[in-house]
């Protein structure tokens, strides 16, 4: 009897969001090799990043190997992409369907990286022990005077560190001195640390040494998960490590609200939340504001804090992680005509967080029950968002919607309106050629990143063969992990349109709804 293939595993199928156990169906296996490690670790998107998830830990059959294809592993590289993810639990929950990390170098490094990440030394310097020998350097010499040292060995580890540093080949200046205080009980210094890997963290957690703040630089949202709770850095650090990872989708809002809520303030500190983090927006006062705001038991009181820390937000380029970080504080308020004053910021904050059915009830009371112009006009704006919801852009919505965008300038009014009526198109709705007559003119042309013609050619093929798999990371690969917005409407069409063609029709409408957003609809 056949054996299963390893590289087919997964821990979803379809009923738990999987993307179809076929979904590689007619999909070349050295495609996948060349493009799996592309996939971003960090993502803007949370459309994106779901779907960069699911990819991952789909259960589906795997391309077969080629005549000449010998080496390999396509769970190894998945498990790879999701450590890089900070997704350790599902790094965990894949590694107990994988064969043996001894079996695969790549999954021994995973394996041994992680076990580093956690302090577990013995079970990383196990692993190593029973297959390291295939392990890439420089991290084989790495590992081998760390194990060295923890083994009593001092002596010989610190011989293999001198000799790797005079080599000249590894120009590491914190390994070196952590391998120093190791091996001869040195004081290490470690001065700058930008892109910090699992092994100067496991050093420096059995040498007990402070790490300096310019780890944060580092793009790894699974090296950012470590540093939001580890002892190596200062509160502040491990603050700000939190936010990044959030932002990059490994790191749930409920646990970042959590990292806020333990902080300590004072009576004072929270009276005077608003002006403090009006004056500097750090995360700590990042997390004063949302304090302050749970604090507050009247509606109108917490809504007036949510609606104030997300215009302070706006300005410093912290929008989407402070609305995921209000979520529930948002989810909690009664939408009603007390609060017709924050209907249109609690729906766009909803939109974003892929709670259309709330929203639109907010959006409801918006246009319900606003009398004043100012009001009317704020109810009106929400149209493309509520039309791409609920699927049709039908009505008499259309007029008063480009009559109060008429109030910025036409170019810019022409520019919203060309988005809006793409998306429509995008999913499914014809626009009339009226319509788009009248914007000629009013714009002129408009700079927007154009993605590599090899990839929108290879998308366009996959979508229309309808090979699911590669549709949906061809789709990740072009637009990345940052702002969907930057591409422009015509690219963003495009993958709206593939998508749909892939069978993801309720994937396509959230990610038309997160551009119209990120374009400022």
């Amino acid at each position: 009897m056949k054996e299963p293939d390893p590289d087919s595993g997964g821990i979803l199928d379809s009923s738990l969001g999987g993307l179809g156990v076929e979904m590689w169906y007619g999909t070349e296996r050295s495609l996948l090799l060349r493009l799996l490690p592309r996939l971003p670790t960090s993502y803007e998107s949370p459309v994106l990043h779901d779907l960069g998830r699911r990819l991952l830990l789909s259960s589906a059959i795997a391309p077969p190997r080629g005549q000449e294809e010998t080496r390999g592993s396509l769970i190894a590289l998945r498990i790879d992409r999701l450590a890089a993810m900070g997704l350790m639990g599902a790094v965990a929950d894949m590694m107990a369907i994988a064969p043996s990390p001894e079996t695969d170098t790549d999954l021994l490094r995973v394996h041994i990286e992680n076990r580093l990440l956690l302090d577990d030394r013995d079970s990383a310097c196990q692993a190593f022990a029973a297959g390291g020998d295939g392990l890439e350097t420089p991290l084989r010499e790495q590992l081998t005077v760390f194990c060295k040292a923890l083994a009593g060995e001092k002596e010989a580890a610190g011989i293999t560190a001198n000799l790797l540093r005079e080599g000249g080949d590894l120009d590491d200046p914190a390994f070196f001195s952590l391998a120093d205080a190791l091996t001869a009980g040195l004081r290490p210094s470690v001065k700058s640390l930008p892109d910090p890997q699992p092994i100067h963290i496991a050093m420096a957690m059995a040498v007990e040494t402070e790490l300096p703040s310019d780890v944060l630089e580092t793009r790894s949202a699974n090296m950012l998960r470590t540093l939001a709770s580890s002892p190596l850095v200062s509160d502040s650090v491990q603050l700000a490590a939190a936010e990044q990872v959030a932002l990059a989708g490994a790191f749930s809002a409920g646990e970042l609200a959590g990292k806020y809520a333990a902080l300590e303030f004072s009576e004072k500190e929270l009276k005077n939340a608003i002006s403090i983090a009006e004056g500097q927006p750090t995360p700590r006062n990042r997390a004063l504001l949302y304090q302050a705001a749970k604090q507050q038991d009247l509606p109108v009181a917490r809504a007036a804090a949510m609606q104030k820390a997300w215009e302070l937000a706006t300005a410093d380029g912290s929008y989407r992680l402070s609305i995921a970080v209000y979520r529930s504080l948002l989810e909690s308020l009664q939408p009603s005509a007390e609060l017709l004053w924050f209907a249109a910021d609690a729906a766009r904050a909803l939109f974003l967080l892929n709670q259309s059915d709330l929203a639109l009830t907010w959006a409801a009371i918006a246009q319900r029950h606003g009398k004043e112009a100012e009001e009317k006009q704020v109810a009106v704006l929400l149209w493309p968002l509520v039309a791409l919801a609920e699927g049709s852009s039908t009505g008499n919505v259309h007029d008063r919607w480009l009559s109060a965008l008429a109030d910025s300038d036409a170019a810019e009014a022409a520019r919203k309106a060309g988005f809006a009526y793409s998306l429509f198109e995008a999913m499914g709705e014809r626009m009339p050629e009226a319509r788009w007559d009248a914007l000629l003119g009013d714009s002129g042309p408009t700079s927007a990143m154009v993605p590599d013609l090899g990839y929108l050619r290879a998308f366009r093929t996959a979508a229309s063969a309808g090979r699911r798999g590669e549709t949906v990371m061809l789709a990740i690969l072009i637009l990345g992990g940052g702002d969907v917005a930057e591409f422009g409407p015509s690219v963003l069409s495009e993958i709206v349109i593939g998508l749909r063609m892939a069978g993801l029709e309720d994937e396509a409408r959230r990610l038309a709804i997160e551009a119209a957003l990120a374009a400022g609809l």
